[in-house]
């Protein structure tokens, strides 16, 4: 027993001075590095970057905020303050389009604020203080591209980065937020199926937000029309269809869109005149202008494509927020 616990130690002593020798050799052998690399010091503009530069800006009345700023390059921070001064230059935009094949234009000087062009990279911070753009979305257009060039144009006696001096701020389209509503209303048709709403292609399916189902009335006749009626007003702004998955001779060809507030008086939120639908269970969307909320929307079907039944199998209401 004495012989086993003494080799035990000895392995164990073994074991230990090993360690304290590779230790010590590793201390011995480190020295303090000092790392640097190529653009230590110079200043940038982290939203010239690409990527960063897209904006996502939605359709609301809200103001919305994009920020930008200076930042310091390297592994290092500043010792000592650097001011930084930027200015907006849409003269910019037209080389933008023309090296990269786009269409943006510049944002309206009425759609957007800036808290200022001067801005500090303070002592021992790697970034400036944020500087703010207050854009007014209302003041955009749906479907147009702005962009808004900011340019570092002097950082102190700091180097500039001019591969990263200037940010495109840019929005490719505002995206209008939505809902589809459609399940909050109750459905009413003036031609029901023969099997009435519950049956296998009742009116029920119209809107049971399944496109594998249809709604299908064997006594068409023009002017027949479909309702959802709300509990409350509402604002809506567009509505899909979506085709049968049969004989298209069914299908709706013109149409429009009606709102009511009483179930009498009718105002034409939207006419649409010989559609098409290309291929069988298609969805098609279609956008109205629109800003006074009602409590019943319906579809009157002026024509179909000849048959003497009419079918679809999806009607979705959406609403814009």
């Amino acid at each position: 027993m004495k012989k086993r616990i003494y080799i035990r130690y000895r392995q164990v002593c073994v074991r230990l001075l090993f360690a304290t020798v590779v230790l010590a050799g590793i201390a011995a052998c480190t020295k303090d590095v000092e790392y640097q690399v190529e653009n230590e010091g110079t200043i940038y503009m982290a939203q010239a970057y690409s990527n960063v530069a897209a904006v996502t800006l939605y359709a609301i009345d809200t103001l919305q905020d994009v920020h930008f700023g200076a930042s310091y390059g390297g592994l290092k921070y500043p010792e000592s303050d650097i001011p930084v001064v930027f200015e907006v230059d849409a003269a910019l935009i037209d080389s933008y389009n023309q090296e990269f094949g786009t269409n943006f234009i510049a944002f309206p000087q009425s759609s957007y604020t800036i808290s200022g062009l001067q801005s500090t990279i303070r002592s021992g911070r790697s970034d400036s203080d944020p500087l703010k753009i207050a854009v007014s979305a209302k003041e955009l257009s749906l479907g147009v591209s702005y962009m808004l060039p900011v340019r570092l144009v002097s950082a102190g006696s700091s180097p500039i980065n001019e591969a990263l001096s200037v940010s495109y701020l840019r929005i490719d389209s505002l995206i209008r937020r939505e809902r589809d509503v459609t399940a909050q209303g109750t459905i009413a048709v003036s031609h029901e199926n023969n099997g009435g709403a519950n049956a296998n292609e009742g009116s029920l399916k119209l809107v049971d937000n399944n496109t594998a189902t249809k709604y299908l009335t064997q006594n068409y006749t023009s002017g027949m029309w479909f309702q959802l009626t709300f509990p409350t007003a509402k604002a809506l702004g567009a509505y899909t269809f979506t085709s049968g998955n049969d004989a298209d001779t069914r299908d709706p060809k013109t149409w429009r869109l009606e709102g009511s507030n009483n179930g009498t008086e009718w105002t034409v939120l939207d006419t649409r005149t010989d559609q098409v639908f290309t291929s069988r269970t298609q969805t098609r969307r279609f956008e109205f202008a629109n800003t006074d909320a009602y409590t019943r929307y319906r579809i009157v079907v002026v024509a179909n494509n000849g048959a003497t039944l009419f079918q679809m199998s999806e009607w979705r209401m959406i609403e814009y927020y």
